[in-house]
């Protein structure tokens, strides 16, 4: 597992680590034994042994990455989720977390405070993406790109606006149109959003290094 170098500006105290995983090999024993009855239930609905490698490799992660921040056993802790899914500590008072992964690389934020919430996908052709301009960009960005075309890849702006609403905690497919990035020239770093989305709170969001072939982003709601 390696952490990230993040963008000049991201508050201090934020994380993000990038964790490889090897899609072929068996499902590591130490990881395995990490995973609470109810998290291995969800794990035994998978079809294919790809996204069960996934799955408890990064979750086993989080549980490692949590237990150095609360002190507690990484199996011994035990998580909670709203409405949406978005998962917190239930029984410590550790740091806000989401992870990400695609392919074969996983991603796992943490902040000491706020809301946190990351995204990784794989790049893909715009050809491929055009399908899903209208679902994605809010109605600025589709009449931004039919004048001008995107100064911005279709999948650096999916990864933002999945980053940022992974952190409002927030039904993602509900609120894509509702979050625009209109360019990366805000803080030192970050991008520049705008929204109408049902928070007081400033947002967020920043690039994250990638390997070749993927998009990511970190996104950020300080309390």
């Amino acid at each position: 597992m390696q952490r990230l170098r993040l963008a000049e500006g991201v508050p201090e105290g934020l994380e993000v680590w990038r964790l490889a995983l090897d899609l072929n090999a068996p499902v590591a024993d130490d990881d395995d034994r990490l995973l609470s009855r109810a998290e291995w239930q969800r794990v035994q609905r998978l079809r294919h042994h790809a996204d069960v490698v996934r799955a408890v490799a990064t979750r086993a992660a989080l549980r490692r990455l949590l237990s150095a921040h609360t002190g507690i056993a990484p199996e011994k802790l035990v998580f909670t989720q709203n409405a949406y899914g978005k998962p917190a500590l239930e029984n410590a008072d550790g740091p806000a977390f989401n992870v990400s992964h695609s392919g074969h690389v996983a991603l796992i934020a943490l902040a000491p405070g706020g809301a946190v919430g990351v995204d990784i996908e794989r790049r893909r052709s715009e050809d491929e993406l055009a399908p899903l301009h209208g679902l994605v960009l809010s109605l600025s960005e589709q009449l931004g790109h039919a004048r001008d075309g995107f100064a911005m890849p279709f999948m650096e702006r999916w990864v933002v606006k999945e980053a940022v609403l992974k952190a409002l905690g927030l039904g993602i497919a509900d609120h894509l149109q509702a979050l625009s990035i209109t360019s990366s020239l805000g803080p030192p770093g970050a991008y520049h959003l705008k929204h109408s989305l049902p928070v007081s709170s400033p947002l967020q969001a920043w690039p994250l290094p990638a390997p070749s072939g993927y998009a990511a982003a970190l996104g950020y709601i300080q309390s």
